[in-house]
């Protein structure tokens, strides 16, 4: 596996690197229809700087090629057959009139993603039925600030204290920057952490657990805590890098199915999977939800896996997938929203999978295309108006057909 490299930050999803401005901009609501084009105590921001690799080095040669299967790093589908046997088109209206209900949304991510996926899941509670953290720190983590996300949101010595993240929450909530959370009580929660994971210390994601245990039963929560011989990883059942690594493409071969275990612990009971998807990959513009995305860290296009049970208008639900720091299409491909596990699983039980895309970008104090956990896109990042929120959370609407911008208040 690859050694951290030393830094002012010791084993960290983030390194401290001088950055520039804020990058801050309106969620543009007037795009949003996927079939249009071609296919608090939370929230100083003021500190916020710039990522590592999700495998805590510096980054100067961090960017990783994707394993030799055909994805290209820097191309979009084309209408040609992946891999894995499904189909990719540039044509977003393939995403359009689908039957979705919006009321079975759920959402997970790993690392940069599992912390993305908990505020996303938080923050939007009233459409969200399940959430899933693989390596992922609880809701308002680093308080807006850097140097908090370097420390308690990474390193076991300095582990969060859930207790004043639950009643950020309920403050967050009070001045209607987030939905209830008390929505949370009838939700579902699946976390993982590795135990030889030196990025995301373990101790971050008990306090996930603890933060959660303040909103739901404890029979909600599913945490599989310290998994043996796993590093940081999400662990797949046969794909990907040694599964004690910390290495690229932070696929973990493991002999697991994690994105099958969360998604049957927020769905419940879930048909077999798929042993080879037969859906489509639909390309969809982020430009459509989100004004310049690039200045928001947030790359060209999402990806989104539509089952043909859904593209033949049966009634399908959505999960959106965050990846983590430098899992981007842009650095590894398709790799990712290919090979992570959960379009075998959404082929068999009608679930559209959206993957959000985002990208580095060293202005914005984000090189290592991380996603927005911390402050450095928005000082209001935890809540559902910030950029890259509210444009996940416009593609959901267009994909239900309701559109969705952040002047839309969700019951």
């Amino acid at each position: 596996m690859r050694t951290p490299r030393a830094s002012a930050c010791p084993l960290m999803l983030l390194c401290t690197i001088a950055c520039g401005g804020s990058g801050q901009g309106a969620v543009d609501g007037s795009g949003i229809d996927a079939g249009a084009d071609t296919s608090g105590t939370p929230g100083a921001g003021n500190d916020a700087s710039s990522p590592s690799g999700p495998d805590g080095s510096g980054g100067d040669d961090s960017a990783s090629s994707p394993p030799s299967d055909g994805a290209a790093s820097s191309s979009h589908p084309d209408g040609s057959t992946h891999p894995d046997g499904s189909t990719s088109t540039t044509d977003a209206g393939a995403a359009a009139g689908l039957h979705i209900d919006i009321s079975q949304t759920s959402v997970s991510g790993f690392s940069s993603g599992g912390f993305m996926a908990v505020q996303f899941g938080v923050a939007f509670s009233s459409i969200v039925e399940g959430i899933g953290a693989f390596a992922g720190g609880p809701f308002g983590c680093s308080q807006g600030s850097v140097a908090t996300a370097n420390t308690s949101c990474a390193d076991a010595s300095s582990a969060p204290n859930a207790t004043p993240l639950i009643a950020a929450t309920k403050s967050l909530y009070a001045s209607g920057a987030i939905d209830n959370p008390a929505n949370l009580a009838s939700a579902r929660v699946f976390l993982l952490s590795g135990a030889d994971d030196a990025v995301v210390s373990p101790a971050v994601v008990d306090a996930t657990q603890a933060y959660f245990e303040g909103f739901m039963p404890t029979a909600s929560i599913q945490y599989v805590s310290r998994r043996a011989g796993t590093g940081h990883v999400l662990p797949t059942v046969n794909y990907g890098a040694s599964c004690d690594s910390s290495d690229a493409p932070w696929l973990g071969d493991c002999g697991y199915d994690g994105a099958g275990t969360a998604l049957a612990q927020i769905y419940g009971t879930l048909a077999s999977a798929t042993s080879a998807p037969t859906g489509t990959i639909v390309t969809i513009p982020q430009g459509n939800f989100i004004a310049d995305p690039a200045s928001h860290s947030l790359d060209v296009n999402a990806y989104a896996y539509v089952p043909k049970s859904c593209a033949n208008g049966e009634t399908c639900r959505v999960h959106v997938v965050f990846h983590g720091c430098e899992m981007g299409e842009s650095v590894i491909g398709s790799v990712f929203y290919l090979h992570a596990g959960y379009n075998e699983w959404a082929d068999a039980n009608h679930i559209v999978v959206l993957y959000p895309q985002a990208i580095s970008a060293n202005s914005e104090g984000n090189p290592y295309g991380c996603w927005d956990f911390w402050g450095y896109d928005s000082s209001a990042y935890d809540t559902k108006g910030a950029p890259q929120m509210a444009m996940t959370r416009a593609m959901i609407g267009s994909l239900a057909g309701v559109p969705w911008d952040a002047g839309t208040s969700d019951q």
